[in-house]
């Protein structure tokens, strides 16, 4: 179909063209189109872009010409030639009008329309009376009306065709274009509201800018505005278009119809309350992100400054009961959301984090975001606000979403300490819930381990303020670290033994995590840890080892040091050695020839501790094992914490020059290495830990009471 539309377009503006339609573009709600039904798709509007790009996903959609109306300027040549296969009409068209009801009355083509009349460029919008009101440079504008009369007039023309009840349908015939198409369709003529949103909404230089600087002598400060900003949105933004449900307009019309009043009326008393129903249905669905919640809540904070780890965790919680209320989020909202407010770089943060400190809005003074909120709301004019304050667009956006202010407005109205304990009992209840969900899913799976084996635990001491973090190894669970936790629980020490997620419950669970969601079963626990106690120590054992060793790069004043045991830097196991590699060269193999039912998935597992451990190993797991293990190698040099590392003589699994190598990378001062008289590898579960388990405690009642002094 894109060929289609591509007719006689070529060099520089096609591959501008081809930029524009191959955008990052997510559609939610295609199963919202009618297939049948004539249709009116209503929008918001922020960019010349959207009548060019939504007809097109639409048209690629259903198979559909979508008309549009577009500025006359944008009709000449190539670009012009494009609209025009489209299905666009200029604003100027000679019985546009009477065109796009005939459309509609006969289902020829549909129609998109943005009522807000014109680009809102600050997404300045706010209700008056019962109508919605677009602000530009002070003057409010009413939301036009014409979709809903067009969308209306269509509807009840086919009623009276059907009824017998038009006098001179040739008249009628010609006025609307009936003939040029098809007959009258006996389908209602439906309005589908879409929402536009876009995410990572910058300004500044890029190379679709400097081509078009070269290609045109005189872009005009306005063009070159509007060609700055869509250009980013093509190259660095996510475009949101979320079809919304159809909206009948024979149930709105039915009863003053039945009635016999004019049509004229019927459309005069219905136009604006039919207006401002759809609309608000599309500001309501905008596709919140990250931005939107960052920015809404410097806003709305009372105070002038914010604690930079109590804002994360605001945003955090905003993030949480946004989902709990059923409100549009952005889909990757949620991903690796759990590093935001464990002490190290987010991406998200830190690049809207830039923006805002690059505005003024932000100036950083030790542990505090000072805010500039009269900055913020500076209002530049129609034209220039989107290249000079980027964040107050982004907030008027979301402030027509009152769900969402409410929501926040009530949590930075609650206390810090109210804030901080609901966070904690949330990440309790995430723990909780991640392994109830698969011990659910899986739970007719014949060698699904006893529950009390992956459950996580938390072991409470009394009137300390100290906590270890023990992580079990690769395929194992909780239940391996509960005998050091008990040990260290006695010795006046809470303990956390988190699960890793993908563990103990079947090694199918574990087939489809990646190390990042063990990572991230780690970085919740430090937070939950770091919500309750002054002092806390991790201790990791193989796989955990190497986990525990990645944390290091978290930045809390709680973090004292780490042990690591056995860590699985270097694997002495020859099937991962040797016997991975052939299983990865034969599964290409027959995969190549579409014989994949010859794919080999895992290897046998013999662990020392079977009721703990699964029996085999996914090839996908060991592969993530890997992968962490690279990762782990090459950063190894970045370690400055303390650290007591422990390591079996005749480890059956772990080489052990495992722990030679971290010794020597790191750049702990205080480091520490001792060679355990073993010949197993699962040291933590053997009968005889005392000397093992007093090496722990006595690094970490070391460090604790230099911590105190």
């Amino acid at each position: 179909m894109r060929n289609d539309l591509l007719i006689n377009i070529n060099g520089y503006v096609l591959s501008l063209l081809e930029k524009i339609l191959n955008a990052n573009i997510e559609v939610k709600g295609i199963e919202n189109i009618p297939t049948s039904n004539p249709k009116i798709f209503v929008a918001n509007h922020f960019t010349r872009i959207e009548a060019m790009l939504v007809p097109y996903t639409l048209y690629n959609l259903t198979n559909k010409k979508v008309g549009v109306i577009a500025d006359d300027s944008l009709f000449k040549g190539f670009f012009g030639t494009f609209l025009s296969n489209l299905g666009a009409m200029k604003k100027s068209e000679e019985n546009r009008n009477e065109h796009i009801i005939g459309d509609l009355v006969t289902s020829c083509k549909d129609w998109m329309i943005f009522p807000e009349g014109m680009m809102v460029k600050a997404k300045d919008i706010s209700k008056m009376d019962k109508n919605f009101c677009v602000k530009i440079d002070g003057t409010c504008q009413r939301v036009y009306t014409g979709a809903a009369v067009f969308a209306l007039s269509s509807q009840l023309f086919r009623q009276k065709y059907f009824d017998k009840k038009i006098e001179n349908y040739e008249e009628f015939s010609n006025k609307y274009f009936i003939n040029d198409c098809k007959d009258i369709n006996e389908n209602e003529t439906l309005i589908v509201p879409i929402n536009i949103s876009y995410s990572r909404l910058r300004n500044g230089d890029n190379f679709l800018l400097d081509m078009a600087k070269k290609l045109l002598d005189d872009l005009g400060e306005n063009f070159k505005e509007e060609i700055e900003i869509e250009s980013n949105i093509i190259l660095n933004s996510k475009i949101t278009i979320r079809i919304l449900k159809p909206i009948s307009t024979k149930e709105i019309i039915k009863n003053l119809y039945e009635r016999n009043i004019p049509q004229e009326k019927i459309i005069s008393q219905l136009r604006y309350e039919f207006t401002h129903n759809f609309m608000d249905k599309i500001y309501e669905s905008l596709t919140i992100n990250f931005d939107h919640i960052f920015i809404l809540i410097l806003f709305l904070y009372p105070k002038k400054s914010i604690e930079m780890n109590y804002f994360k965790r605001l945003i955090y919680l905003s993030i949480k009961q946004m989902q709990e209320e059923n409100l549009f989020l952005d889909a990757q909202i949620d991903k690796n959301l759990i590093q935001l407010i464990s002490y190290e770089k987010f991406e998200k943060f830190n690049d809207i984090l830039d923006v805002a400190i690059r505005d003024n809005i932000i100036t950083i003074q030790e542990d505090k975001y000072f805010i500039n909120k009269e900055v913020l709301l500076y209002s530049y004019n129609h034209h220039t606000i989107r290249l000079k304050n980027i964040l107050k667009v982004i907030l008027n956006e979301i402030l027509i979403s009152e769900k969402s202010v409410d929501i926040i407005k009530k949590l930075v109205s609650y206390k810090e300490e109210k804030n901080n304990q609901d966070l904690l009992l949330l990440l309790q209840n995430q723990e909780i819930q991640e392994f109830e969900e698969s011990y659910e899913k899986y739970k007719y799976a014949l060698k699904l381990k006893p529950k009390d084996i992956g459950t996580p635990k938390y072991y409470e001491a009394n009137n300390s303020d100290t906590c270890v973090i023990a992580i079990h190894g690769f395929s194992a669970a909780p239940k391996e670290m509960e005998k050091l936790a008990l040990f260290l629980n006695s010795k006046n020490l809470n303990v956390y033994t988190p699960r890793l997620d993908g563990h103990g419950t079947i090694p199918e669970d574990l087939k489809s995590k990646s190390w990042q969601d063990w990572y991230n079963s780690i970085s919740r626990t430090i937070t939950m840890a770091s919500l309750r106690h002054k002092k806390i120590f991790i201790i990791g054992f193989s796989t955990g080892g190497l986990l525990a060793l990645l944390s290091t790069k978290k930045c809390y004043k709680e973090f004292c040091g780490l042990v690591c045991i056995n860590a699985a830097l270097h694997l002495n196991d020859v099937r991962i050695k040797t016997l991975l590699p052939a299983i990865s060269f034969w599964n290409d193999l027959v995969k190549a020839f579409n014989e994949e039912e010859y794919k080999k998935e895992y290897v046998d597992n013999f662990p020392q501790n079977p009721h703990i451990n699964y029996d085999k190993h996914y090839i996908d797991s060991i592969e993530q094992l890997s992968l962490l293990m690279k990762k782990i190698r090459k950063s190894l040099h970045k370690i400055q914490k303390p650290i007591l590392i422990l390591q079996s003589k005749d480890d059956p699994i772990v080489n052990p020059t495992s722990a030679y190598e971290i010794f020597e990378e790191i750049k702990s001062i205080d480091k520490t290495i001792k060679i355990i008289d073993s010949s197993n590898h699962v040291v933590v579960t053997q009968e005889d830990t005392k000397k093992l388990f007093d090496f722990i405690y006595d690094f970490i009642k070391r460090l604790d009471l230099n911590e105190n002094n």
